[in-house]
């Protein structure tokens, strides 16, 4: 059987896990292209930033934190050309939502403002004793 030369079609980027990244795990994207010769190099590119993430089949990211949110797409190139993925959005669930909503200054003072009135309450019921 003979097949015709041609560039990589239906490049396609796969996430892993699917449905929820919580920061702090690990994610793993992985490129596939249906091409003749095969791929021979796969890049990894974030949208918006100009130099390659890395190069390979598959990119892990480990320990991932909210700067790593963000739209990923593959490149597949073979001999007879290149072709790009669509991308797909990484977004990245924050183990305590509620601290990019107030501010890590805030959540500090608030925690200091509990220790203070915890330590007031004790004062007062030893003073009573």
């Amino acid at each position: 059987m003979y097949f015709t030369p041609d560039s990589p079609r239906n490049t396609s980027v796969s996430v892993s896990p699917s449905g929820e990244i919580v920061e702090g795990s690990s994610v793993t994207l992985t490129c596939s292209s249906d091409a003749n010769p095969p791929v021979d190099k796969y890049t990894w590119y974030k949208k918006n930033v100009t130099s390659p993430k890395a190069s390979g089949q598959s990119y892990s990211i480990t320990n991932i934190s909210s700067e790593d949110r963000g739209d990923y797409y593959c490149e597949a190139r073979n001999i007879k050309g290149t072709e790009t993925s669509i991308p797909v959005h990484i977004n990245v669930m924050s183990v305590f939502p509620w601290v990019p909503v107030m501010g890590v200054g805030a959540v500090l003072t608030a925690g200091v403002l509990l220790v203070t009135i915890y330590v007031m309450i004790l004062l007062v019921l030893l003073s009573h004793l």
